[in-house]
């Protein structure tokens, strides 16, 4: 095998590695998480390197979130031992005259590779990937576009801080005043609401409604008790 034929297979794959981050973010963040802890989870499932418990209790109490931290484990030792063999097939076949004589051939391999992680983080790159991604998670993980988007925040040993986007009210608050749901009655207290990109104080005589986003502490069964129908409960 050329040098430069293995300079592009490792860089390539190494491409494909970091491809695989930004696809296993995006589905962690379908599921719920917030952006940071989406990537968080992909990049340290992906190179096994672990996390702390609290951490890992936010994928292994879901099951969705742990088919996809499996997935994301066998991609990433998959990967992991296909480009430690080629580096180290490379390291012992190289020699200084084969890089003297396709020096340039490498710079430009570099290059291209370069390149194309510059292009990746472009937003006119990156954002229709993300689109085209999801779109293709949602098919796959056949979950309900029109069902609430509860992203967990943070935890607090039993409780949750989640902010809950409406895209479907429930049934019970449908037309419904705050002082008339009592959400208080399932250990859940509303600490503050966006409503069309603007902050608002949730009083009692307050309607939720769709397109609303909310932020709610209490135990997270509870807060998918409220928000989350039946259906989807019962894949979880």
């Amino acid at each position: 095998m050329s040098i430069g034929i293995a300079f592009s297979l490792i860089l390539g794959f190494i491409l494909i590695y970091v491809s695989f981050i930004e696809i296993y973010s995006i589905l962690f963040r379908i599921t719920g998480l917030t952006k940071i802890k989406s990537r968080f989870q992909a990049i340290s499932l992906l190179t096994n390197s672990g996390y702390t418990t609290s951490e890992s209790e936010v994928v292994t109490t879901n099951k969705l979130r742990r088919n996809i931290a499996i997935a994301s484990m066998l991609t990433g030792y998959v990967f992991s031992v296909i480009i430690v063999s080629l580096t180290f097939n490379l390291i012992a076949t190289i020699n200084i005259k084969d890089l003297q004589e396709n020096y340039l051939t490498i710079i430009i391999i570099f290059s291209i590779f370069a390149l194309l992680l510059i292009l990746f983080k472009l937003p006119f790159v990156k954002k229709p990937f993300e689109k085209l991604i999801e779109f293709l998670a949602r098919k796959i993980m056949k979950k309900d576009i029109a069902e609430n988007i509860i992203t967990l925040l943070d935890i607090y040993e039993n409780d949750t801080i989640a902010e809950i986007t409406i895209n479907n009210v429930p049934p019970m608050m449908i037309d419904k005043k705050l002082s008339e749901i009592n959400m208080r009655d399932f250990s859940i207290n509303l600490l503050l609401l966006k409503r069309d990109g603007q902050t608002q104080t949730a009083t009692k005589e307050t309607i939720i409604q769709k397109g609303d986003i909310i932020i709610v502490f209490g135990p997270l069964k509870k807060i998918k008790k409220l928000f989350i129908s039946k259906e989807r409960k019962s894949d979880e």
